[in-house]
């Protein structure tokens, strides 16, 4: 950021956010409504890390909307997002705060991939208005797990957010975006395993898609990629036990309570607890793209070769989380005329939607890299992949061969 920036850091703990060295500091605990009003009042961009967001941060987005001030945050809850936008929609848009959820790893590579495949798909055809028909999403990557993540998904479980009368939770379409055909099979959830002959991989479900594919809805409703817009996301996996784990995985879950014993044993990590640093280094992931054209007027009419793109980087947890959501809440303070989220007067935004490719160039500038793959968009695809799965597959081999690496 440029220098004249005033930025703090924020938490109930004084001693370790002075450990952290920020040029200032503000003691506010989330339960305490003076502090959290005070805050709210202060700023004019909170960017929020603090999850479960629902039980941490859902005052202080009151707070924002009620003071006209924006908010990142890096959550995964897509429920709390519908609660916050039936409560507080009208009145952020009155006040002109933006509000923005979902600005890290759920659900940035996969909202902003979309927009980035379906604006080079229409500047192939040289057609800003043409209606794409398909975005499919390859996610791979390679690195550890958060704590924070895993406590979060046991609250999402255990302490379901109560919704307005007559929302189903289970919807693929919560924050809209229903095609105007009405729902199809293929919009439900990913449940199967299966070889992909085009890629040559194994691919299966992806345990994010479920957030990040109603992220991807709910820009397409703002932005209008296509209005019987299909939009999927499936894991690539590097052996075929890994995808049908992750099929099974995804058919019967593992309840709160065997994970929570886990926890305890050692055996997965606790809120605060995430991949060391040595882990963090080696860490990548990529997101492949691949949207395809809606046909209009006739079989005739031509249409023009899909487009593959992806969006690459390192650890997606925090070196890379981190990252984009400060870089958003940069890009609403230093670019927000380019902001279309600003630019409409506030409101409940989708990341894609708020800022759009002004946060996609911020992005590339800062190294999480956007590229439109050259050539057909398939053999791209599985170039792209095979490339990232050799290079993981050497990661592994060095971790287990030498000592003290951590292995993955």
């Amino acid at each position: 950021a440029p220098p004249g920036l005033r930025w703090c850091v924020a938490g109930r703990n004084r001693s370790k956010l002075e450990a952290l060295g920020a040029p200032a500091v503000v003691v506010c605990d989330a339960d305490h409504a003076a502090d959290v009003d005070a805050l709210a009042r202060r700023a004019r961009v909170i960017v929020g890390f603090a999850g479960p967001f629902v039980q941490y941060s859902d005052a202080l987005v009151a707070a924002c909307v009620r003071h006209g001030t924006h908010w990142i945050d890096i959550c995964g809850e897509v429920a709390w997002h519908r609660s916050l936008l039936d409560r507080f929609g009208d009145r952020a848009r009155a006040t002109h705060a933006l509000v923005v959820n979902h600005c890290g790893f759920d659900s940035l590579p996969s909202d902003l991939g979309a927009l980035f495949a379906v604006n080079a798909l229409r500047s192939r055809a040289a057609d800003p208005a043409l209606r794409v028909a398909t975005v499919m999403n390859y996610q791979v990557g390679l690195g550890g797990i958060s704590g924070g993540s895993l406590a979060t998904g046991m609250a999402m479980t255990s302490h379901p957010v109560v919704l307005s009368a007559g929302v189903d939770v289970d919807s693929p379409f919560l924050l809209g975006g229903e095609p105007s055909c009405g729902a199809r099979k293929e919009d439900g959830p990913e449940t199967e395993a299966w070889f992909d002959d085009a890629l040559q991989c194994w691919v299966g479900p992806f345990q994010m898609a479920d957030i990040n594919l109603k992220v991807v809805r709910r820009s397409n409703a703002l932005l209008g990629y296509g209005p019987d817009l299909s939009v999927r996301e499936v894991g690539v996996c590097f052996t075929e036990k890994q995808a049908r784990k992750a099929a099974k995985q995804a058919v019967t879950p593992t309840p709160p309570a065997i994970i929570a014993k886990m926890i305890e044993a050692g055996r997965l990590p606790k809120p605060g607890e995430g991949p060391p640093p040595s882990l963090r280094a080696v860490s990548r992931f990529q997101a492949t793209v691949i949207a395809t054209a809606e046909m209009v007027g006739g079989a005739e009419a031509p249409l023009p070769e899909d487009v593959c793109v992806t969006v690459s980087g390192g650890e997606c947890g925090y070196e890379e989380t981190s990252k984009m959501a400060i870089e958003a809440g940069l890009a609403l303070i230093y670019e927000s005329a380019t902001c279309p989220g600003i630019v409409a007067g506030g409101g409940f935004f989708t990341p894609a939607a708020a800022m759009g490719t002004t946060l996609i160039n911020r992005l590339d500038r800062a190294g999480i890299r956007f590229e439109v793959l050259p050539g057909r968009a398939a053999p791209a695809a599985k170039q792209s992949i095979q490339a990232f799965v050799a290079r993981a597959e050497a990661v592994k081999r060095a971790g287990q061969q030498k000592p003290g690496k951590a292995k993955l």
